[in-house]
């Protein structure tokens, strides 16, 4: 089986992605990098420099693991992998969990629906 994302938003083609062990196993290890990150961010204490680097570095982490997850799995090239890093981030957000919902099969349910139209 595959998930098919349309990458339109990000000046890219539409992907056709397996969703093998593999693929979800990167999903879910891009999913618990994003929630480390976002703890740290979401517990920083703003009167502590300590905390405040470790919140920077956590914000600097957290728009890398976007690219370092959808390089691989969508095999991009060099190029493309730079489109997705001069995209609005909003939209690289919105489609990274597009991808991980599909694969996941999270939006199995919106996929029947938009299927039965």
């Amino acid at each position: 089986m595959s998930a098919k994302v349309n990458g339109n938003k990000l000046h890219l083609t539409t992907f056709e992605i397996p969703t093998s062990g593999k693929n979800i196993r990167k999903c879910l290890v891009a999913q618990k990098k994003f929630a480390e990150a976002s703890e740290t961010i979401d517990h920083v204490n703003t009167d502590d420099d300590d905390s405040m680097i470790k919140a920077l570095d956590a914000q600097i982490k957290l728009i890398d693991t976007y690219t370092e997850f959808l390089k691989p799995i969508l095999h991009l090239s060099d190029e493309q992998a730079k489109k997705v890093e001069d995209s609005d981030f909003n939209d690289v957000v919105d489609f990274t969990n597009e991808v991980i919902s599909k694969i996941l099969g999270y939006d199995s349910d919106k996929s029947k629906k938009s299927e039965d139209k």
